[in-house]
């Protein structure tokens, strides 16, 4: 859950995630235009989308990773309950609490959890199998490529949205998380403290992710609408 973001609102979504920052932090967005994409009006036209919600800015998140970070191990990162979970570079603890969601060495999956008063702040809990890329909203299992971030008073959390623009772009990775053609259809799973009126942070699983579809799509703005019938 892009909790962690309600402490980098002063880094200017330019587009992860759960976003913002700038020059290709999280959050960081090419600098191309939206605008709808036409929908198929011929006899084997897929079932058109619901309501159109409007134009959103688009921003990308992931799981940042501990090994993508060298230097001293001098920073300690707790649970709730102020146990020792790991010690990292200050680095990575950095990028984890702009992202919320990252990635032991050792393959654990660390998801933020809030303030805390433990030696050092915000605390982490230890995903579990059900969650593999973190959790989301009301406890949500974050879903890559599907996953959308939302202001809730915008669009309700676990809304089904259809975006046009994504609709037959390859997503990069390997089965069953990435390597397929999507079909524009995402939920609103999440949400974070830049995440503010018609903008929208999609979940892309890895930074190398976010950097290969920034660069193919160059988008800074999408078009979202309802799934209504489009969208299984």
């Amino acid at each position: 859950m892009r909790h962690a973001l309600l402490l980098s609102i002063l880094c200017v979504a330019c587009g992860s995630s759960n976003a913002t920052g700038s020059g290709g932090t999280a959050g960081t967005a090419g600098m191309g235009g939206s605008g709808a994409a036409p929908f198929d009006a011929g006899p084997d036209a897929k079932a058109p989308p619901g309501a159109l919600l409007g134009d959103f800015q688009l921003t990308y998140y992931w799981v940042t990773t501990e090994e993508e970070f060298s230097g001293t191990k001098d920073t300690d990162l707790h649970d709730s309950s102020c146990n020792l979970l790991a010690t990292v570079t200050a680095e990575f603890a950095d990028s984890l609490k702009l992202e919320g969601t990252g990635r032991l060495g050792d393959g654990r999956i660390l998801n933020y959890d809030g303030s805390c008063s433990c030696p050092t702040s915000p605390c982490y809990l230890v995903a579990d199998a059900d969650h593999p890329w973190g959790y989301g909203v009301q406890n949500i299992a974050l879903a890559p490529f599907r996953s959308f971030a939302v202001d809730k008073s915008v669009i309700p959390y676990q809304t089904p949205l259809y975006v046009p623009e994504l609709d037959g772009v390859s997503m990069p990775g390997q089965s069953p998380w990435g390597g397929f053609v999507h079909d524009g259809c995402v939920h609103a799973d999440d949400t974070g403290g830049a995440i503010i009126g018609q903008h929208v942070d999609w979940f892309v699983a890895l930074k190398t992710h976010y950097q290969s579809l920034d660069g193919a799509l160059g988008l800074s703005n999408v078009t979202v609408h309802e799934a209504g019938t489009r969208c299984p």
